[in-house]
Formats: C-alpha cells, structure tokens, sequence
C-alpha cells in the first residue's frame, strides 16, 4: 500500500488541487473528509476512501479528476476494498444512500444507470460514515439556509455509523444522543 504523500502526489497529479469544490479545491475537501473519519476512528481502508471519494466524479459533483479508466491505478493507491467503495460512492445516487439508511439490510443502492447493487453492512457502513463526513466537512462553507438539510435522512442513517460519526452528527444537527441497545 502507498504512503499518504503517494496518494496526495498522484490526486494533485490529476489536477484536484486546481478544482473548485463547495467553496474550496476539491483536494483540501478530500484531505478534509479524510481527516474527519480518520478523527472519528475510522481505519486506513475508510480514511482512503475519503480521500478519494470523489475523484471519478458523483451525482452532485460530476467533474471528475480521474478517469475510470485508471481504476487499477487507484486500486494499486488505496487496495481493493477502498477503491470498490470509491467506485460505488461515485456511481450511485445519494437518494439511494439515504433510501438504504430507512430499508435497512440487505443493503440495496441504485446506480446511476438505474441498476441495483447490494452491499455488505459493513460497507454501507463505511459509506454511511463517508456521506456523513462529505457532508459535514463542506457544511460550514454553505448557506445556513442549507446547513440543515437532509435532517431525516441523516436521523435515520444514525444506526448504521459507528459512534464518534454519529455523535458529531448529533451535535452537528442537534439530534438527541441515540441509545443504542446494549449487546
């Protein structure tokens, strides 16, 4: 696996740093969700993902920097699991991610084309936390107009993040703490 300084050559190589992204380049968005999750205890698989979410572009943000095409170049960056989870975030919609959070397992996202695609729970969890930390890293540059959307959505995926991103997502909207049931 490649080091951090790698992964952030080969995206600046690929011109992240010169993308208008929410009020920022795209790289210090991405080094920004990366830095989020990896606070939230997030492991280096997560953490890479959010370094990379977006760089084959997303349903709200389709300029990508990266063509798919070079797929196996990130693959070799970030591994397998990473850039499978970087592949789908940039392939489905977000409605479908947050549809997944109210439907519970199995998981079921719907690609652009209108195909369904199952994940694991454990990878929607890693994409639950990545969409939970999209958000919250650009938040604080948008309108406050717009800073509380999506709240039911966010309310209802709160079971499915682990703990330190469901907390700041608390705090960031205000939810009253969740009580998970004890094991």
């Amino acid at each position: 696996m490649s080091t951090h300084a790698e992964k952030v050559d080969f995206l600046r190589r690929h011109g992240v740093d010169s993308l208008e992204h929410s009020g920022a380049d795209l790289l210090a968005h991405l080094q920004g969700v990366h830095d989020l999750l990896a606070e939230w205890g997030g492991d280096q698989t997560l953490c890479d993902v959010g370094l990379f979410h977006s760089v084959y572009g997303t349903e709200i943000f389709p300029t990508g920097a990266v063509p798919r095409e070079l797929r196996p170049a990130v693959r070799e960056l970030v591994g397998e699991e990473a850039e499978l989870l970087v592949h789908l975030f940039g392939t489905v919609t977000r409605s479908s991610i947050f549809d997944a959070a109210f439907d519970g397992a199995p998981f079921l996202l719907e690609a652009r084309t209108g195909e369904q695609i199952g994940v694991t729970p454990e990878q929607y969890r890693g994409i639950a936390s990545l969409t939970v930390a999209n958000w919250l890293e650009q938040r604080p540059r948008f309108a406050e107009a717009v800073k509380f959307s999506r709240a039911r959505e966010f309310d209802a995926m709160r079971p499915h993040l682990p703990a330190a991103a469901r907390h700041a997502l608390e705090l960031a909207y205000g939810f009253a703490p969740l009580v998970q049931p004890t094991a």
